[in-house]
């Protein structure tokens, strides 16, 4: 490399040959970490350009394959032998590549933004440690110095492997402290670290150095993402005239404090954001103004810091030898910080999308109009003149009424299931059939609201009656003793104990309870129907009452009959019960149970006169168990498969009841996600991990006998419309992952007799908690996967937001380094740590898709459908939806749907 390119280094500045560092910007670099008090320097393998951040240096791609960047090379440095283009051929042997020489800095793979910054500190010492000895002495400067350049070799070489600055498969496995260590075989990458470690060595030495710092930078915005900072500080010596109670540290000990170290750097990937845009790293060394810099290889340098506002900070552990000190921290940068995009608001969503907005136009339109009708029918009403001197009261509860008869109609519409799978296919354009759920949520809202007027609006009329007098029945008699008054809060009272029982913890902690209450319905609609019963509304004072049960009929009384047509929707839904028991009750039987060490249960059912399609999902009944509750499962087997199977979490007490019944309960469950923990630690390429074994129960094998079985269905969910767009998006969070187990399976059939329909990519996402809860899926997942004739055709990313324990995963790492496969799941896709970014994600897709790069041979002029599908929380849910929103344009739609049951 030519060292007449290199910039000379500037005392007291910051210096690097990228960028010169202001006094500004040093002042606001000490703001994040507050270690940057003393100059620093930076390492420049060549470039004397401060305008570009890169010269002819070396990335990857999104496969990770290092190539040289168009345009990058400096315009001040030649490449006569073709350096770079040498090391941009990933084809070449190691041997052919030990010729090369490389720059610090190396294109990788990251999406967010992220800082981290890490401190090392520098001591003076006694004794070398580079051998056991009999008698224990202390570590000398010098070997204090030697320890401290090998941790930070072996620091460094983790850190751009678990970041993936540089490809994992040029890495390999060394032993070191006691432990397995990843270590870079590219000669370039390692004769840059050894040039740099060499210098550190010396400022070691002379105690002249501060601080060293890894700053991961953006390759595309230049923009720090992560700063792991080590700071080296002396351990103070004994004062002068003193002895030193202190006893030589034991090798053991220290080798203990730098695996620890290590071991957490590798625990880190749990929890910084995932990285997946090209990224570029620099070392930085801050030293003592009296330091001894080489001017021809160190140069000024940009601190690359962050503002301290936009980034977060976790300190790490430390070690110590008898001389030096090392504390290390990472700083990042927030993963959301800089999306613009405000969280949707309430009015945003309600009436700023047109379809809802719609909605809510016709929905609440209808209501107010229905209640205008009922207070003027009442107030214009000459036979109730005597009745209506009781003022608006009167006019309000006769308006109030007559919209919770409407609502009274509408809130079993949704609840018609099997007239929605018939309509949906055909009418889903015109109203969202697949928010049913949403719908009837919608409707009971409106009720309970109308119920409170409807209510208060009564109390005031009985009041006022017994006040003037216009009855001779007091308040109390009418509210407890008139047919109006015994309904009235006789529906209050199963509404009080609904709404309460419909919460979504009481839904999935006690199934049971929300299904029973919500069964009281029944009576609610007969207190509905015949509320209006009675002659408390009549033209006179005291007609002579002639009982005709139920009306309570007279000549005088004017009874409401809103009731004749609320009464329909019941009359069909009553209808439709009685057809799904009936269906239910049609040959069934559990085949087989798979019990999966995450804790969820497989069931196998055979069912010849089931149909159904993916994506949909039935009602399953336990006589044994309860010979009343039905609890919904999504299907995850495939229509092509010759049974029907769900997958079903042991969280509730019916699903613990059924795990206890079939011998799997929850006890057995624990047991086996640990043995499952234990098999992931296992340090074997060949074995992989044990979480994917089940306990198989089968009748035919095994003395437990399985339970008969009910199954009602199946019912329409929008994942049907997989095949109806261009591009496919599957989002599952935990168990939600299950309609998507259906889809692939379907996927794959279909991909193999070539009727995938408009679908031409798809994107899978599963956002996991723990490593167990992959074993069920992922013999699925490998099958799919091995089967792709397209590699770009099914893309499968995986995300696990557990804090995984640091030593498995520094056996994750060593098993992952040179390995085709990914070490957790099996799979060629990788396995990524923490949440995913889906502002970043959607924003990349869009612009691949309009550059053509994502579906080339696509038509440009038409708008490409990009649908997502999802099931899981509503905090993912709110996030997805927003992307959509947000990337959605002339060229490109997204579409958002979510699964409910």
């Amino acid at each position: 490399m030519d060292d007449e390119s290199l910039s000379a280094f500037s005392p007291g500045r910051a210096v690097d040959g990228v960028n010169a560092v202001t006094d500004a910007t040093r002042s606001s670099l000490a703001t994040v970490s507050g270690f940057f008090d003393a100059p620093s320097v930076g390492v420049d393998a060549w470039s004397s350009s401060r305008s570009e951040l890169a010269t002819a240096t070396m990335r990857s791609s999104s496969f990770k394959t290092p190539r040289l960047g168009a345009g990058e090379a400096a315009t001040d440095m030649a490449d006569p032998e073709g350096v770079a283009t040498d090391m941009a051929d990933r084809s070449k042997s190691p041997s052919q590549r030990r010729r090369l020489l490389m720059e610090r800095q190396f294109w990788s793979r990251g999406d967010v933004f992220i800082v981290a910054s890490a401190s090392l500190a520098s001591f003076t010492s006694s004794s070398p440690m580079a051998s056991k000895q009999k008698a224990r002495q202390a570590i000398t400067l010098k070997g204090s110095t030697q320890l401290v350049t090998e941790f930070f070799k072996y620091a460094v070489n983790t850190i751009l492997f678990q970041r993936e600055v540089y490809p994992s498969d040029d890495f390999h496995m060394v032993k070191k402290y006691g432990q397995t260590v990843l270590v870079t075989q590219d000669l370039a990458l390692e004769n840059y670290l050894d040039r740099i470690l060499k210098q550190v060595q010396q400022w070691l030495l002379s105690g002249s150095v501060t601080q060293l710092v890894l700053a991961i930078i953006s390759k595309d915005t230049r923009t720090p993402l992560e700063r792991w900072v080590f700071d080296i500080m002396l351990v103070d010596p004994p004062a002068e005239g003193e002895e030193s109670s202190r006893q030589p540290k034991p090798e053991s000990e220290i080798q203990s404090e730098i695996r620890a170290i290590l071991k957490q750097i590798i625990s880190m990937v749990t929890y910084l954001p995932v990285i997946q845009e090209p990224t570029v790293f620099n070392i930085l060394a801050y030293t003592s103004e009296s330091a001894d810099v080489p001017a021809g290889e160190w140069v000024d340098t940009d601190p690359l810091a962050i503002e301290a506002s936009k980034s977060q900070q976790v300190k790490m552990r430390s070690f110590s030898t008898d001389v030096h000190r090392i504390e290390a921290m990472v700083a990042y940068r927030s993963i959301y910080h800089g999306i613009t995009t405000m969280g949707e608001s309430w009015f945003h969503r309600e009436f700023g999308v047109p379809r809802r907005l719609a909605f809510n136009v016709l929905f609440y339109g209808a209501h107010i109009a229905t209640f205008a009708y009922g207070w003027y029918s009442q107030a214009t009403n000459t036979r109730l003149a005597g009745l209506n001197t009781l003022g608006f009261s009167v006019w309000t509860s006769r308006g109030a009424g007559l919209v919770l008869a409407l609502d009274g109609g509408l809130i079993l519409v949704p609840m018609l299931r099997n007239i929605i799978r018939v309509v949906r296919p055909k009418l889903t354009w015109l109203f969202p059939a697949d928010e049913n759920i949403w719908f009837h949520r919608q409707v009971a809202y409106s009720m309970a609201f109308w119920a409170m007027v409807h209510t208060t609006a009564h109390y005031v009329n009985f009041i006022n009656v017994e006040r003037t007098q216009i009855r001779k029945q007091t308040a109390q008699e009418i509210h407890y003793t008139q047919p109006g008054g015994i309904t009235g809060h006789f529906m209050l009272f199963i509404m009080m104990v609904m709404y309460t029982t419909a919460h979504a913890k009481i839904r999935k902690q006690a199934f049971e309870v929300f299904w029973y209450s919500h069964h009281l319905a029944f009576f609610f609609m007969l207190g509905l129907y015949t509320h209006a019963t009675g002659c408390f509304v009549r033209d006179s004072p005291a007609p002579a009452f002639q009982k005709m049960f139920p009306f309570y009929n007279t000549d005088h009384c004017i009874g409401y009959l809103s009731w004749r047509f609320t009464i329909w929707p019941g009359i069909i839904y009553f209808g439709e019960r009685m057809w799904r028991e009936i269906r239910a009750r049609r040959a069934t039987r559990l085949s087989k149970v798979l019990v999966h060490p995450s804790g969820a249960m497989e069931l196998r059912i055979v069912k010849p006169s089931f149909k159904y399609t993916a994506g949909q999902w039935l009602f399953i009944q336990i006589p044994e168990l309860s010979s009343f509750q039905w609890h919904p499962f999504t299907i995850t087997s495939a229509p092509e498969d010759p049974y029907v199977s769900i997958h079903i979490r042991q969280v509730g007490d019916w699903t613990q009841n059924l795990g206890e019944r079939l011998g799997v309960g929850p006890s057995v469950v624990a047991a086996m996600t640990s043995a499952a923990m234990k098999g992931a630690e296992k340090d074997s390429k060949q074995t992989g991990m044990t979480r994917g074994d089940f306990v198989e129960i089968d009748p035919s094998v095994t003395s437990i006998t399985l339970p008969s079985v009910r199954i009602d269905g199946p019912y329409g969910a929008p994942a049907e419309d997989v095949f109806g767009s261009q591009v496919a998006i599957l989002v599952g969070a935990g168990i939600g992952v299950t309609p998507f187990a259906s889809i692939l399976k379907n996927i794959w059939y279909r991909q193999k007799k070539g009727k995938l329909g408009s679908l031409r990519r798809v994107e899978f996402f599963w956002v996991c908690r723990d490593a167990p809860s992959f074993g069920w899926f992922q013999s699925l997942l490998q099958e799919v996967e091995a089967a792709q004739a397209d590699p770009n055709f099914l893309r499968i990313n995986i995300y696990l937001t557990q804090k995984i324990n640091e030593d498995m995963l520094w056996n994750i790492a060593v098993n992952d380094a040179g390995s085709d496969y990914d070490p957790l799941t099996l799979l060629r896709s990788r396995t990524m740590f923490g949440r995913p970014d889906w502002a970043n994600i959607y924003g990349k897709l869009k612009q691949t898709i309009e550059s053509g790069q994502y579906l080339p041979g696509s038509n440009s002029q038409l708008k490409t459908k990009v649908a997502t599908y999802f099931c899981g929380p509503g905090a993912i849910a709110k996030s997805l939806k927003q992307a959509c929103v947000d990337n959605t344009s002339a060229s490109v739609d997204f579409s958002f749907a979510k699964e409910h049951f």
